[in-house]
């Protein structure tokens, strides 16, 4: 009894570093707005608004993302890579090196389940693929639309415990997408007379714009995007769900 003071302030002092980190990020936004009220001239973003048109994407932001700021955008998905290589060492490590359990051990899923999710499924997919293919037309890209498609994935495996994403080929669309993207990169650097990285060579007139087949090099990129980011965040879900812990069976008694 004596040591349940103790916990109770341990267990405060973090509560109290997050309220107060909470309460400077809030002060430090509160002042970056009032500065950008007080100067709405002369700032990066509106300098890439007003470069936007020359790709001839209708959407800025992909014009950004993919364009003028794509090594960020090599650097998000390295990011991701490392994430699901950890989770996947982490869920990997099983005690006493045994393996996972099997999944057909497991309680089934009820009919409700089993019967929306084969509903949804494809829309969802197809959905995904819609993000990732008008990215340089709407709101969306690789990165969104890959979630989805993942997500499309994952409720799959949750309602057919037969239902597993090959290994095998997570790894090669994801290592064929990430070379893609740094080749469309290099390639950009190399062949583009302004030599940045995934500078746009191919033919993009801004007269196409808001067309399908328009902005050069920009929907290539993020179809690489959406592969890389699905099979990753796809095989994520996968590892999670094959770890989930078997039903104890005095609980369902």
């Amino acid at each position: 009894m004596k040591g349940a003071p103790l916990r109770k302030r341990i267990r405060v002092r973090p509560l109290l570093l997050i309220l107060l980190c909470g309460w400077l990020f809030a002060l430090q936004a509160a002042i970056l707005l009032g500065q950008g009220r007080d100067d709405l001239s002369g700032t990066v973003g509106d300098a890439l608004l007003a470069q936007a048109p020359e790709m001839a994407a209708a959407n800025a932001v992909t014009t950004v993302v993919v364009s003028y700021r794509g090594f960020d955008t090599l650097g998000e998905v390295t990011v991701l890579f490392l994430a699901a290589t950890g989770i996947a060492l982490f869920f990997g490590a099983h005690p006493g090196g045994r393996a996972a359990q099997p999944r057909a051990q497991r309680r089934p899923p009820n009919e409700m389940m089993v019967t929306g999710i084969r509903l949804l499924f494809p829309v969802l997919v197809l959905f995904g693929v819609y993000i990732v293919v008008h990215g340089h037309l709407s709101p969306g890209g690789g990165f969104q639309g890959g979630v989805v498609i993942a997500t499309a994935f994952f409720l799959r495996m949750l309602a057919d415990p037969d239902f597993l994403l090959d290994h095998g080929w997570v790894r090669l669309l994801e290592s064929l997408s990430g070379s893609g993207f740094v080749l469309f990169g290099l390639a950009g650097l190399t062949l583009v007379a302004t030599g940045t990285f995934l500078g746009n060579f191919l033919p993009h007139p801004v007269a196409a714009m808001g067309q399908l087949l328009s902005a050069g090099v920009i929907p290539l990129i993020y179809i690489l995007v959406g592969i890389k980011v699905g099979a990753e965040v796809g095989a994520i879900f996968q590892d999670m769900v094959e770890q989930a812990p078997e039903p104890d069976p005095k609980q369902e008694t």
